[in-house]
């Protein structure tokens, strides 16, 4: 299912929320966010340190805003590590023609 419809050449808030299996938000160690086309080809590749992921304002939440460049299907994932194991935040969204 397709998360949100966007134009190409807008820009779109990507969010994720991070919690710990008792609902807490929580902040993983070194958050990465990938973003994807239909075919799985790489568009963006990013973490915390240096892609320009910030913190939101609670506890687990993170963004970054992401320019849409090509139309069609796109998948993102946010990634993070948590007491030894890989969380993640998955959605998708879809960019339609100018």
């Amino acid at each position: 299912m397709i998360g949100l419809y966007v134009t190409q050449g807008d820009t779109i808030r990507l969010n994720a929320a991070f919690k710990t299996f008792a609902g807490v938000g929580t902040d993983p160690t070194i958050v990465t966010l990938t973003v994807s086309d239909e075919q799985r080809n790489t568009l963006f590749s990013g973490g915390t340190s240096a892609g320009g992921i910030e913190n939101g304002s609670a506890a687990g939440a993170f963004i970054y805003d992401y320019t849409t460049i090509n139309e069609g299907v796109h998948f993102y994932e946010f990634e993070g590590t948590l007491e030894g194991h890989t969380i993640s935040d998955k959605g998708t969204f879809y960019v339609t023609w100018a």
